[in-house]
């Protein structure tokens, strides 16, 4: 759930009347046709897609496109979701400004403060229960808190604080002002909340998100040196690059220790066929052969899960149709749920194997790490449950 704005513009001209005698107000297809022309140039940097429709406009990594379209009655409007904060809308507004001034065209009404309307929004949703502001919908974090915004875990001492004072809650909005720097800022403070798993990178990517990161960190600096910056998660960042100086001379810029990050907390996963799995959210995962198989690892460790379908009704039958190999360290029968593991050594691997069945579904698990992990490989074979 994202604070959202929408803003329309009409024709300065008069469409009929004496006032149409100076100049008529152009058509919907003649006000689309110039606004397909107007918007790359005018939405420079981002990146546009013009449709027969619509144009979209992608202007920033963590909010969905903005899009902006001719009605039949030649009214322009710019719809947006602005869950970086209302420094995104004032700033999709202010790159509408050339394309009004070229079209002839004037904002009704003219006087809208986005910030107003965030703390509006979200007084709102807070009224209404709402306990996710701003949240992806794709991952659910194990977080022990009533609410969850794009900034991290709120309190209720929080809420009762915004419903007293709107302005209470402008800390969850990551873009609060246009000013120099904050469009970086915010770019790089969400992808810490959301995407940096906060361990060395295990592949290209998420290198490449690290230095996406720093990059917009060194922007957003260099734009304000004065403006106030995650100095304990930018070092812990620079270290996971190898940059271990530059790691300590951020950390002696910090307040405080690291603390920014959702994916410190386990997240339930949803791997498909009515399967969830609990894992770290450090974890890095995929799917394979046709979604069939899913895996996820954080380096050290590497969980793997195969589902199969089966015709078989009992799943203390499907159990029992793959007798052990090795030692059996666990079992459990809970309903229709069946389950049973085993563990064994094999090339400095401590491999943990297992089935959980629910009739007609099974899943295979294997986890290999070390021995010292069997307790956790243990919790996250029993987090693995079929809806």
């Amino acid at each position: 759930m994202e604070f959202s704005f929408e803003r329309r513009a009409r024709s300065r001209k008069a469409k009929a009347g004496l006032r149409s005698l100076f100049g008529k107000a152009p058509s919907a297809a003649e006000a689309k046709d110039r606004l397909d022309r107007l918007a790359a140039r005018a939405l420079k940097g981002a990146e546009v897609t013009v449709s027969a429709k619509r144009i979209t406009a992608e202007l920033h990594s963590f909010v969905p496109a903005l899009r902006i379209l001719i009605e039949p009655d030649g009214a322009l409007v710019v719809r947006g979701q602005a869950g970086a904060g209302p420094g995104y809308a004032d700033d999709a507004i202010a790159r509408m400004a050339p394309i009004l001034d070229e079209l002839d065209y004037a904002w009704e009404p003219d006087d809208f403060d986005p910030r107003a309307a965030a703390l509006a929004w979200l007084t709102e949703q807070l009224r209404g229960g709402a306990t996710e502001l701003g949240m992806p919908d794709d991952r659910a974090f194990r977080v022990d808190a009533p609410i969850l915004t794009a900034l991290g875990p709120r309190d209720a001492a929080w809420r009762d604080a915004v419903l007293a004072d709107p302005s209470a809650g402008r800390d969850i909005f990551a873009w609060w002002d246009r000013k120099p720097g904050h469009l970086e800022r915010s770019r790089a403070v969400l992808a810490m909340w959301h995407e940096v798993p906060w361990r060395e990178p295990v592949d290209k990517p998420e290198r490449a998100l690290m230095k996406r990161v720093d990059a917009d960190l060194r922007a957003a600096r260099k734009a304000d040196p004065e403006l106030a910056l995650p100095y304990a998660e930018w070092a812990d960042i620079a270290g996971y690059l190898g940059d271990d100086e530059r790691a300590e001379q951020l950390r002696e810029r910090a307040t405080g220790p690291s603390k920014i990050g959702y994916r410190r907390y386990d997240m339930d996963v949803e791997i498909g066929g009515g399967w969830t799995i609990t894992l770290p959210g450090r974890f890095v995962s995929s799917w394979e052969d046709d979604g069939e198989r899913y895996w996820a690892t954080d380096g050290p460790r590497m969980v793997e899960v195969t589902k199969l379908e089966t015709t078989e009704q009992d799943s203390a039958k499907l159990i029992e149709i793959a007798p052990p190999n090795h030692p059996v360290i666990a079992a459990t029968a809970e309903g229709t749920r069946h389950a049973r593991i085993e563990a064994h050594d094999e090339d400095h691997l401590h491999i943990v194997h297992g089935l959980v069945a629910v009739a007609p579904h099974v899943a295979i698990f294997t986890c290999k790490a070390t021995a010292a992990d069997e307790p956790w490989a243990l919790d996250t074979w029993r987090s693995l449950r079929h809806a």
